[in-house]
């Protein structure tokens, strides 16, 4: 196959894309990385996304350019649903029982039923999956991805309810995240209308970001289509975590506590392993005999 050479302007686009890829410590999307591009100059409104940046990048991904493999940025909007058996046959799971029983242990503990309150957050778009998954840890996520469906409305309320009853009657927070736009505070708006219809004990919300003072705090460029509004993906991952980290500790998250009940979940989880394995070894050498 023949090798993929870009042209220089390309070759400059894609090198420092790169290097926004390895300042954050996960996978970016393509759509965070364009931004990126967007204030450094290279690009010069939206729709260079389409037309110029994605083509580019997808070829760069396919082709091996550099350090670019078809694995460098995480998806949007989809992943891989796992269906498939994990055994052979008979054979194979007696062969393999033990370590695979061991290795799928996972004990973690529930940090909240020590919390002031409980947390919940909510984001506009899935392109921010990774990003939250990275700052909020021990903090079920909601992304909503647009409008948020009747089906997980409903979820949500439930699930609220339950929360409020497990915990003891803990005051429940939502807090949310998105863009600075009219579109951004409807979906928040539509959605916590029926939540709080549905939910049949007190939620308090909040709007954390994008805010407009933000915005022009961090100096943020326009939506280029939309003067006046602003998109979660022109902030930096700097900035984005300042905002994230803010509002968690406004709302009394102790991050330390969950550090802590996180390290005391691997602690346990080590233990039991051990004994799992002591337990099944002795069992299994007589079923393959």
């Amino acid at each position: 196959m023949e090798k993929y050479k870009p042209g220089r302007r390309n070759r400059y686009v894609l090198d420092r894309a790169m290097d926004h890829l390895k300042s954050v410590p996960y996978k970016p999307t393509s759509r965070w990385l364009f931004y990126r591009l967007l204030q450094d100059g290279y690009y010069h409104d939206k729709d260079d996304y389409k037309v110029r940046w994605s083509p580019l990048c997808s070829r760069a991904r396919k082709n091996f350019y550099g350090e670019w493999t078809p694995d460098t940025l995480a998806d949007e909007t989809r992943d891989r649903i796992p269906r498939v058996g994990d055994f052979r046959d008979r054979a194979h799971i007696k062969a393999e029982l033990a370590e695979y029983v061991v290795e799928n242990v996972t004990l973690s503990y529930d940090h909240f039923y020590q919390q002031e309150e409980f947390v919940i957050i909510g984001f506009e778009a899935r392109a921010m999956v990774e990003q939250f998954l990275y700052y909020t840890e021990g903090i079920d996520l909601l992304p909503f991805g647009g409008d948020a469906s009747i089906p997980l409305k409903w979820q949500i309320a439930k699930h609220l309810e339950n929360c409020h009853r497990w915990y003891g009657g803990i005051p429940l927070r939502l807090l949310y995240f998105g863009d600075y736009d009219k579109k951004g505070g409807k979906i928040f708006r539509a959605a916590m209308k029926d939540i709080e219809k549905w939910c049949d004990c007190e939620i308090q919300y909040a709007w954390c970001g994008l805010t407009e003072d933000q915005a022009e705090s961090f100096a943020l460029p326009e939506n280029p289509e939309k003067p006046g509004q602003y998109q979660w993906e022109a902030l930096t991952d700097e900035q984005a975590r300042e905002i994230i980290l803010s509002a968690m500790a406004a709302f009394h998250v102790d991050m330390d506590l969950i550090s802590a009940k996180r390290a005391e979940g691997e602690k346990v989880t080590e233990e039991w392993r051990r004994k799992i394995q002591k337990a099944l070894t002795p069992l299994v050498k007589r079923w393959r005999s």
